[in-house]
């Protein structure tokens, strides 16, 4: 108990490290390890229309379907609500992973029969390749975080492999917030107008009002 999720009897986020940092631990010459984070598309719409009793028995079918993709020697483990993150241990080529994330998207998006319902989700994946995008679980899992938000902000129900430049333009955005946090109550904004005029005519946009 301590090491599942009560729910869908996966590993939890426990059990999760032990075996992400046991698996990069065997990993030799030419083997990886990859990290798939998984969050499913459209899974706030059925807890809000068809009630959470519903949308646990959705859980609860995604981590079967889910079983039924991995080997022997992978990790399936929930991280709470709707993400779960599986660990493909050990892979000889990216593309292993591009087939298991690619076979994950359709087996999730075929509809679910749940209390006389028909229920389609979708889920985005976002891929780290360890030890290339990370040798400990910690930076694995954040790279493969930031991977999953590129994969969403591209239209979900997709996946997106780590770039480093994700972790550049998420650093970039966290400064930008932590400014405008500090210049908003300290009243550091300033309103400019830029006039749109028609340069033949001399006209400007307002006046044609």
């Amino acid at each position: 108990m301590a090491h599942h999720d009560a729910l869908t009897d996966l590993a939890n986020r426990v059990l999760l490290n032990d075996r992400l940092e046991y698996a990069l631990g065997r990993v030799s010459n030419g083997e990886m390890v990859a990290v798939h984070h998984l969050d499913l598309d459209q899974f706030k719409a059925v807890n809000d229309t068809l009630g959470h009793p519903c949308g646990d028995k959705l859980l609860r079918s995604v981590a079967e379907r889910l079983r039924r993709l991995v080997g022997d020697s992978d990790t399936i483990a929930r991280m709470g609500g709707d993400e779960f993150v599986i660990v493909q241990a050990t892979i000889s080529d990216p593309a292993d992973a591009t087939s298991l994330a690619q076979g994950v998207i359709d087996a999730l998006s075929e509809p679910y029969e749940i209390d006389g319902q028909q229920v389609v989700i979708g889920v985005s994946i976002g891929i780290s390749v360890g030890p290339g995008d990370g040798s400990n679980p910690d930076k694995l899992l954040r790279n493969a975080d930031l991977a999953l938000y590129r994969a969403k902000s591209d239209g979900r129900s997709t996946f997106r492999f780590f770039e480093p430049a994700m972790d550049l333009q998420m650093q970039t955005r966290r400064i930008m917030e932590q400014d405008l946090r500090k210049a908003l109550p300290a009243r550091e904004f300033e309103l400019h107008y830029q006039p749109v005029v028609n340069l033949a005519s001399k006209e400007s946009a307002a006046s044609r009002r």
